[in-house]
């Protein structure tokens, strides 16, 4: 069947339109998957520790995260190092309640980090994931004695 050329010419038209039309779809479609989210800010506390002089072992190191409405943050992990050089005291993961703690004796550091951990205290680190922005906290250390 043959249609007269200005049938042939609106159908042309309105093809050409109906792909354009499928092709600017089609990229916003790619355009909004490719987008993330922003990782979370989060809300971050950490508790005063303590530091045993005789057996130089820090205690006590216990921080909470939460996302900023309040709710608790769990299996985040976390690096506790001293504030000024970054020696890593120990690791652990948020619990249920957004608490992460180091329930053993944290390593002990090197005498100059011990002066350090003192005298600027410690840091409560969790790294970015895709979710949640990296964090960190600070508190200080006191000193216990037999």
């Amino acid at each position: 069947m043959q249609y007269p050329a200005s049938r042939t010419a609106a159908i042309s038209t309105t093809a050409l339109t109906l792909a354009s039309a499928l092709t600017v779809t089609a990229a916003s479609a790619l355009e909004h998957q490719d987008r993330h989210a922003a990782p979370k800010r989060l809300n971050a506390s950490a508790q005063s520790g303590s530091f045993d002089i005789l057996t130089r072992q820090a205690s006590g190191l216990k921080a909470k995260f939460t996302e900023r409405d309040g709710t608790p943050v769990a299996g985040l992990p976390v690096k506790f190092t001293v504030s000024g050089d970054k020696t890593l005291l120990c690791e652990a993961a948020t619990n249920a309640g957004g608490y992460a703690e180091c329930k053993s004796p944290a390593f002990p550091p090197l005498p100059a980090s011990a002066v350090e951990l003192l005298t600027t205290g410690y840091d409560a680190t969790t790294h970015g994931t895709p979710h949640y922005a990296a964090t960190t906290t600070h508190n200080t250390i006191g000193l216990t004695a037999p």
